[in-house]
């Protein structure tokens, strides 16, 4: 006699939607619903950002519903320290999606940017915000994916690309936003229960900077190793030493 298949676990999460025309930056508007009290699952999706940014208080520039614009919120259990790790997280579920969305076989960037043939395709940029206890309160994770552009200002334009482009045709924002909440969902949960093991082997799996010479913050050159068990990168510098690095950028660096 054949036994009946197991009850699915629960999610986790239960995605609350917020869809908006314009909006000054949906980090923002997100940042403005966690201080009221909103549920971790809150999600905050725009057609356009008039102050839209990424790391470092960067600008983000979009053109009108065209790219995914979305900011979701995460209550997570976990030391402060350890938030940074969310940006990974996010990364691979980025890559997961987009994979099941459009055919595109997209590529990590640590820390923060998910690209395809050597263009940003997606930034990442997460916040996190503590107590006056020490304890974490939520995290903002704001992603933006390049979805239906066909140009780019000339600034970025030699460093940038869309699904639209990849894929040789336009794309369902909508559809794009439900892949990637389930894959956040997927990835999240995974990353509770186990910590960030539970995804450093897909991480490595779609890691564009792994094997690459890369200069760290602090202007040392090396070959990208591997990603630590924190979520550091482990560089071998040119005299042989590992190097963590654990915040900042990293730039490509000259061949030794």
């Amino acid at each position: 006699m054949r036994s009946a298949p197991a009850a699915p676990e629960p999610r986790l999460l239960r995605w609350v939607l917020r869809e908006l025309d314009t909006v000054d930056s949906t980090q923002a508007e997100l940042d403005r619903l966690a201080a009221a009290g909103a549920p971790e699952g809150t999600v905050v999706s725009a057609l356009h950002q008039t102050a839209g940014r990424g790391r470092r208080s960067r600008s983000w520039w979009d053109a009108p519903g065209e790219s995914l614009l979305v900011s979701v919120l995460l209550r997570p259990p976990i030391a402060p320290a350890l938030a940074p790790q969310l940006t990974l997280v996010t990364a691979v579920a980025v890559v997961d999606a987009l994979r099941s969305a459009a055919g595109v076989s997209a590529r990590i960037r640590w820390p923060n940017d998910v690209t395809a043939d050597g263009r940003k395709l997606c930034g990442i940029l997460a916040e996190a915000s503590s107590g006056r206890d020490g304890r974490l309160e939520h995290v903002l994770l704001g992603i933006g994916i390049n979805v239906n552009q066909t140009s780019f200002p000339p600034e970025i334009a030699e460093r940038a690309t869309s699904l639209r482009l990849l894929a040789a045709a336009r794309q369902e924002r909508a559809a794009v936003l439900a892949r990637l909440l389930d894959a956040l969902g997927d990835r999240y949960e995974a990353y509770l229960r186990a910590g960030l093991e539970a995804v450093r082997g897909a991480w490595r799996a779609a890691s564009a900077t792994l094997g690459e010479r890369v200069l760290a913050p602090d202007g040392r050159a090396g070959t990208a190793e591997d990603l630590d068990r924190d979520g550091a990168l482990l560089l071998r510098l040119d005299d042989g030493a590992l190097a963590r690095v654990s915040s900042g950028e990293i730039a490509d660096a000259p061949p030794p």
